[in-house]
């Protein structure tokens, strides 16, 4: 999509993965905290949190290899000017290895934060917003929808019938029913759902590549009978 005109360009994006055991590093954690709360000029606090938290994951099964410590993967760009970034936990990989996807998962988490990057380009949401009115199963079920575009297209990730299978099955695993969260992502039908229209695109494009901004029309045009589906 380098040729879709959009305003601006993605520009560098760095690629990061998330390790449990950078919780084991005192001085790293504490840090991170103090971003995490910087209203708070109380240090004693943040050290009793930074205690507290290494008290609690040497109780896990495998302490800082716990895979559900780093078992995310998001799109950033609150790390500095010109710092945009998609970092990828370990417990992330460790899940999709275990679901015996361990090639298409990396792949569709990949393209799925990169997306949202794609996103602010469009002007569709905004990274590390807070989500009113649920905006954020929109902005997921889009990235979704791109994501599987591309990895399904020719001139993309190529992926066979049975790959494409697999994403499928992978974006049913994301997804939650917590649907009166405001953070709500898509239910597990609504997630796959969207990956599923997403490679019919690529499918029906026959060699021809849409822009960016036309997959963006027909995902609206889509959305709008995303919440008729019945997910029982």
């Amino acid at each position: 999509w380098t040729d879709s005109r959009v305003d601006g360009d993605v520009g560098k994006i760095s690629l990061f993965c998330a390790h449990g055991s950078d919780l084991a590093d005192r001085e790293k954690l504490v840090q991170t905290l103090h971003l995490l709360f910087s209203d708070s000029n109380d240090e004693s606090s943040i050290e009793d949190l930074a205690d507290d938290i290494q008290e609690l994951i040497q109780r896990l099964p495998g302490r800082y290899n716990y895979p559900l410590l780093t078992f995310n993967a998001f799109a950033t760009d609150a790390i500095g000017p010109d710092e945009a970034s998609i970092i990828i936990g370990d417990g992330y990989f460790q899940f999709q290895k275990d679901s015996g996807v361990e090639s298409e998962g990396p792949e569709y988490a990949h393209t799925h934060e990169y997306s949202h990057h794609l996103q602010l380009l469009l002007g569709v949401g905004e990274l590390n917003d807070d989500f009113s009115d649920q905006s954020a199963k929109k902005q997921e079920l889009m990235a979704d929808a791109f994501s599987a575009y591309f990895l399904a297209h020719d001139s993309g990730g190529d992926m066979t019938s049975e790959e494409i299978s697999n994403l499928h099955a992978i974006a049913y695993s994301v997804g939650d029913c917590e649907v009166t969260n405001e953070a709500h992502h898509g239910t597990p039908s609504q997630r796959k759902c969207a990956t599923v229209w997403g490679s019919s695109l690529a499918d029906s494009d026959r060699g021809r590549k849409f822009k960016l901004q036309d997959v963006a029309k027909e995902f609206e045009s889509w959305y709008t009978k995303i919440d008729e589906m019945d997910d029982s």
